[in-house]
């Protein structure tokens, strides 16, 4: 042992200053260009519902059409989810991501040459295919070099980006929709083009950045690898102890706790995902134009975003998080309902605001539950399992609001049953016994 080792031992302020300066210096070369990475994922994925304000209109699609076209994403993502997942596991994040990057880049740039709901279909598999092991890939690559007392916090962070993307996305397609037209081709698909583009480049970025894991961080001063390397060690020797070595794929895939978040997933991705695809065709019903409408849209994005660091901090200092995920399911049912009973009125905002900012602090406690109880290749299969049952509520959610919508010739509702999709959710999360820690407190 060295004598800085050993000097660190002894001191407890030095073993604490050790792990912040460790932590920061991770903090900031890993965030930062995986949240980058995810602004790209969210505005790939989202974009058609802003597309939608003119190119539902131009290829006759009626909204359980349009729905479908964009639910497709789903079951892409359903079907390579978990392949893509073990594969990062296998290969290393930086190639992996690297690589289908390029390719969710290319297939969302495709969107803008869609004529009728059929190839709409196939365009938005692609894209689900290729960015299937994005979100379940980069929760696993997170748990490679943050502790477990740090995950809350840095998926709060991380995930800011859900809201930013609102606030990004609202008045940049807004002003890409102008552009209808321009050389013979329609805003929206001008919309998808040049929102594409930024993929591409961060995918490049990210193969020179990113790094597999602390022991090949050449970043990372002696010291600090080691402090890292041993905090993950014991953690990770500590679940393996409480699953008594069961930590395969099989395994993963046929714990109950796995099967139960799955479950609060689809149920969320349900609710949220049909809010937020249809949030611009559903503030535009309040009287907004176009450019309008984007501008609302970065309202609830703003929203969400100056409370989710906020989630994050509360979900580290609960000794069960399963608490602080069905509190925000509850706040997302109340702005649903509320939507429910104010449009088209622009107050309906307000609620929007509310279900938005419950809908993104969800996302952040949940995401710490699978790493409490997995490591290693059963990690990768379980969360990538419970990521594909979240992601097919990006089918259910926009074509059961857009079906209710054809049906009943306005958006109340839909919204009021996504509503009671998202309190069954509240409810269910509480029977998960999966991460209930010895302390409330971070380390």
């Amino acid at each position: 042992m060295t004598s800085h080792a050993s000097t660190v031992l002894r001191d407890p302020l030095a073993a604490d200053s050790l792990e912040r300066r460790t932590m920061r210096r991770v903090g900031w070369r890993i965030v930062p260009l995986a949240a980058l990475m995810l602004l790209c994922a969210y505005m790939d994925k989202i974009n058609i519902g802003f597309a939608a304000l003119q190119m539902n209109a131009d290829l006759g699609l009626s909204g359980a059409a349009f729905g479908l076209g964009a639910g497709a994403f789903a079951f892409g993502y359903a079907l390579f989810a978990l392949p893509s997942t073990v594969l990062l596991h296998r290969f290393g994040a930086r190639r992996w991501l690297s690589l289908i990057m390029v390719l969710w880049g290319l297939s969302s740039a495709a969107t803008a040459f869609v004529t009728d709901v059929e190839s709409l279909v196939i365009v938005r598999f692609a894209l689900g295919m290729a960015e299937a092991g994005f979100s379940p890939g980069i929760i696993l690559y997170f748990s490679y070099w943050f502790p477990e007392a740090y995950r809350g916090r840095v998926l709060g962070w991380f995930l800011f980006v859900h809201p930013l993307a609102l606030v990004v996305a609202g008045p940049l397609s807004g002003l890409l929709l102008t552009l209808d037209g321009s050389f013979g081709l329609g805003g929206w698909q001008w919309l998808f083009l040049i929102e594409a583009a930024p993929t591409l480049v961060v995918a490049l970025v990210a193969f020179r950045l990113l790094t597999d894991a602390p022991a090949a961080a050449a970043w990372l001063p002696a010291d600090e690898k080691a402090w890292l390397d041993g905090r993950l060690a014991r953690e990770r020797a500590g679940i393996e102890a409480a699953s008594g070595g069961h930590l395969s794929v099989g395994h993963a895939l046929l714990d109950r706790r796995v099967w139960l978040l799955g479950f609060v997933n689809l149920a969320v991705g349900t609710a949220g995902i049909g809010l937020v695809f249809f949030t611009p065709l559903l503030v535009r019903s309040m009287g907004f134009s176009d450019v309008g409408t984007g501008l609302m849209v970065a309202i609830p994005g703003l929203v969400g975003g100056i409370t989710l660091p906020l989630w994050g901090w509360w979900t580290d200092r609960v000794r069960s998080r399963e608490r602080v995920v069905a509190a925000s399911c509850a706040m997302l049912a109340a702005g649903l309902a509320g939507m429910a009973l104010l449009l088209p009125s622009a107050w309906a905002v307000i609620p929007l605001c509310v279900a938005m900012a419950g809908f993104n602090g969800m996302i952040v406690a949940f995401w710490t539950l699978p790493s409490s109880f997995l490591v290693g290749i059963g990690a990768a299969a379980g969360i990538a399992a419970i990521n594909i049952a979240g992601n097919l509520g990006t089918f259910s959610g926009p074509y059961l609001l857009g079906w209710m919508s054809d049906t009943t010739q306005d958006y109340a509702a839909g919204l009021a049953i996504l509503s009671a999709i998202a309190l069954v959710a509240a409810g269910s999360v509480l029977a998960n016994p999966g991460s209930r820690r010895a302390t409330g407190t971070a380390a």
